[in-house]
């Protein structure tokens, strides 16, 4: 592989992991990421577009919906991984509203993340914003570093290593092969919390957190806040990452049933307790993991991979 294209792949898992990192913790409520990223992506913004920006007062921050800032040239950044066009507007309007304008004569908005549209529908209300050009997103940001020279890449590449911190993992995870990461889902698939009949679970908590961190295992490949596995976006096979997404969506399902009966005070967290209102509830949650079991099982079988047991 030439070094310049061993540059880009490696900048881009670093960055990918990082998005996916923000998304499920962020999800999960760990925000002190979000505000780490500000950081990270101050000094990565300078790097590659040649900007001066610095990190704002977090008293600012919470009024004025932006994060960074350029005072030479002029320019506003916010960083965020919400990339709903309603976060958008909603900052476009704290930005008239706090009259940034008139220190401000740009604002950009940097998305931990795609981008989910081209956000033609926000209105300016006179702040020079285009929803196309100016939101930077991680498709649009490696186009750019892509344009750097084999030393600025490497560079940047520094950087990024100089932030990230994967704790006991390593960027080669995000190499594994479709069926080697397969292989390692599998493996935290095959636990008590999808195999135990209702009746017999002896931790509520720990089986609503088993749930969750299978959810952001599969689409983060994150566990413990570890990367472990590569995310189901990364997988090569798009037909397999689809598929994947039917477990993860299920697991969604499920989470959000025994959500639904901890709301109900049913399922009592703090005192370790489970009364259904109606007694069939048990055979649902039962039911529910069995499908769970078995469509991961179908897609695994092409990869002789050992099948998971249904709840016994």
């Amino acid at each position: 592989m030439l070094k310049r294209e061993k540059l880009i792949k490696d900048i881009t898992l670093h960055l990918t992991h990082l998005s996916a990192q923000v998304e499920v913790l962020g999800v999960m409520h760990f925000f002190d990421l979000n505000i780490a990223a500000e950081h990270f992506f101050e000094r990565l913004l300078n790097q590659v577009y040649g900007y001066n920006l610095v990190n704002l007062n977090h008293d600012q921050l919470n009024s004025a919906a932006i994060d960074l800032a350029d005072e030479k040239l002029g320019l506003a950044v916010q960083v965020t991984s919400d990339r709903r066009a309603q976060k958008i507007q909603k900052t476009l309007d704290k930005f008239v509203e706090h009259g940034l304008g008139t220190k401000y004569k740009s604002l950009k908005i940097l998305l931990i993340g795609k981008r989910t549209g081209k956000y033609s529908n926000v209105t300016t209300r006179g702040v020079n914003f285009n929803g196309v050009t100016d939101v930077i997103d991680h498709k649009s940001l490696i186009q750019d570093i892509e344009k750097k020279t084999t030393l600025e890449l490497q560079t940047i590449l520094t950087l990024i290593e100089s932030e990230i911190d994967y704790g006991n993992t390593t960027i080669s995870v995000l190499d594994n092969t479709d069926a080697e990461a397969l292989e390692e889902i599998r493996t935290y698939m095959d636990c008590p919390a999808l195999q135990d009949p209702w009746h017999m679970e002896n931790s509520y908590r720990d089986f609503g957190e088993a749930i969750t961190g299978l959810i952001g295992l599969i689409k983060a490949g994150m566990w413990k806040g570890q990367l472990v596995v590569k995310p189901q976006s990364k997988f090569n096979d798009q037909a397999l990452a689809g598929q994947l997404n039917v477990t993860y969506n299920q697991l969604r399902a499920l989470r959000q049933l025994f959500r639904a009966h901890v709301q109900s005070g049913e399922i009592g967290l703090n005192d370790n307790t489970c009364n259904f209102h109606l007694p069939q509830t048990s055979a649902v949650f039962d039911k529910l993991r069995n499908a769970i079991n078995a469509g991961f099982n179908n897609i695994t079988k092409p990869y002789n991979l050992s099948v998971l047991p249904n709840v016994s």
